[in-house]
């Protein structure tokens, strides 16, 4: 017989739908209850004022509901799923388990403390890593590694997305032996099939863009914050010569207007493409030659794991999550410290004077990522149900 499992999802994002598309499809019964209806209607970002509506499919291929949030603030902090239907939905609804992906607002503690009420199995996923204040005395500190401890003592497997999420984890005291993987992952198929469509259509791309078909195309696709860190990739690239070198900034950010500043202060070719949808992105990953995630804190950026399928190395910075899963140093890119202006710019001088080890590396990198897949995930995921209702 089916497991019947319901997957509690914040809300609709293209990075799970197509998760929830692979369990469906598998020998699972699954409903995955919305927390809220964001990204199939508009999300405002008050900070950018950008409206934005996803234009991948976030509905299709799967059963869910859309259960009321009560929320005065969708948009964040504790408060921002408040659903109390979760109570009478896991109630009668007959599941065998639940999956529930984070810990962040009051409807996933709902749903946790409705789920053992009701002998129900629980399975955790998340993308937390560790920061240097994970060992902080404050009362703060320590009154959360006692909830979070009592949290994931009362999961009966607890999923990890990568090496960085797993010792996370483990510093909460989550035994190894009910962790299972569930790796970051992303569309690849969709990204692939993106990538031969634009095949033979760089050059033009390229000039539209005002681009020199010999120059290195760095990508750096983030929020513009400090926390992202696009400043190092400017100070780095001015430390070498950049005649033959330009900068896709894809995304917008309150930084933007100090980058824009930095460029026209030191004549670096920097294209700002702004936000672009998800059907807009490989046009820009087509024509890079190289992809830049230098944050100070990023359990997962998935900007990774698309330019990985557009046959691209990465710098990256050794506190990103995923940087040990899926980057080998020297091999498909190089892992740097947060903040070492000059080891970025080393490595971009070296590709920018060798196309050919960028080329090498960035082969490498799509190996790499064929076994990051949502299909992986489901297998995995199909092996936490059967280890916690066995």
């Amino acid at each position: 017989m089916k497991h019947r499992i319901a997957i509690i999802s914040k809300n609709p994002i293209p990075y799970h739908s197509p998760l929830y598309r692979e369990l469906a499809s598998s020998d699972v019964c699954l409903e995955v209850l919305h927390l809220d209806s964001m990204g199939v209607e508009p999300i405002t970002d008050e900070e950018f004022k950008i409206s934005v509506v996803w234009d991948v499919s976030l509905l299709d291929g799967y059963n869910y509901s859309f259960l009321k949030n009560y929320s005065w603030n969708e948009y964040g902090g504790f408060f921002s799923r408040l659903n109390p239907g979760l109570f009478s939905k896991i109630k009668n609804s007959k599941y065998d388990a639940i999956l529930l992906q984070g810990y962040d607002n009051f409807s996933c503690w709902l749903a946790l403390f409705t789920a053992k009420l009701f002998n129900l199995k629980v399975i955790w996923r998340g993308e937390a890593t560790l920061k240097s204040n994970e060992n902080d005395s404050s009362w703060k500190g320590k009154l959360k590694k006692i909830i979070l401890k009592q949290f994931f003592g009362a999961c009966d497997a607890v999923m990890f997305s990568c090496t960085g999420n797993k010792e996370y984890l483990l510093h909460y005291g989550v035994a190894d032996s009910k962790m299972f993987p569930i790796p970051c992952a992303v569309d690849n198929n969709y990204f692939r099939k993106e990538r031969k469509h634009y095949l033979g259509k760089e050059s033009s791309i390229k000039a539209g863009l005002g681009i020199s078909e010999n120059n290195l195309v760095i990508l750096f696709a983030a929020r513009f914050t400090t926390r992202k860190r696009p400043l190092d990739l400017l100070a780095a690239v001015n430390s070498i010569d950049h005649e033959n070198i330009t900068i896709l900034f894809l995304g917008d950010g309150v930084e933007k207007k100090r980058m824009e500043q930095y460029v026209t202060d030191h004549d670096i070719k920097a294209v700002f493409l702004g936000f672009k949808n998800q059907s807009e992105i490989a046009r820009y990953y087509s024509i890079s030659d190289v992809a830049v995630v230098i944050s100070d804190y990023d359990p997962s950026p998935k900007a990774m794991n698309e330019a990985m399928n557009f046959e691209l190395p990465i710098i990256v910075s050794d506190v990103v999550g995923t940087a040990r899963d899926l980057v080998k140093n020297g091999d498909n890119g190089f892992i740097v410290s947060v903040g070492d202006i000059e080891a970025i710019a080393r490595h971009l001088n070296k590709f920018n004077f060798n196309r050919c080890l960028a080329k090498e590396m960035g082969e490498k990198s799509l190996k790499t990522i064929n076994k990051w897949t949502f299909s992986e995930d489901a297998r995995w995921v199909k092996k936490a149900l059967d280890f916690s209702t066995r």
